[in-house]
């Protein structure tokens, strides 16, 4: 669980515009695309900044939930300290994708789940 205050705690990057903030068990993670918006059928990339314990390791990855799959494609995650890059994403068909991080630590193991449709 979050400490109190934890969420709280993980305000907007600096220098970010646009993006979103997901908040998981043990981390909060704000997140943005590039391009944005996300484009259906073309890649991307995404920045992500987390709060909270040190991290070991930052799995990214897309899930259809209407369709059950998930991408063709496994994207290069690149990680420093608790921030990183995910690059080589692609939603290769339109309506509701969910981006997962599915970060690991010392502390545990934390899915972060962010809706999203391409455009």
């Amino acid at each position: 669980m979050l400490a109190a205050g934890q969420a709280a705690a993980c305000p907007r990057p600096e220098g970010w515009t646009g993006g979103a903030r997901i908040d998981g068990t043990l981390w909060t993670a704000w997140w943005r695309s590039e391009p944005a918006p996300i484009p259906v059928g073309e890649h991307f990339s995404i920045r992500f900044h987390l709060c909270g314990p040190p991290v070991g390791r930052v799995g990214v990855r897309g899930w259809m939930p209407d369709h059950r799959h998930g991408m063709n494609y496994r994207p290069a995650v690149t990680l420093d300290g608790l921030s990183g890059t995910a690059e080589g994403l692609m939603f290769h068909m339109p309506g509701r994708w969910q981006l997962i991080l599915d970060v690991r630590g010392a502390a545990g193991s934390d899915k972060l789940v962010a809706e999203t449709v391409p455009e």
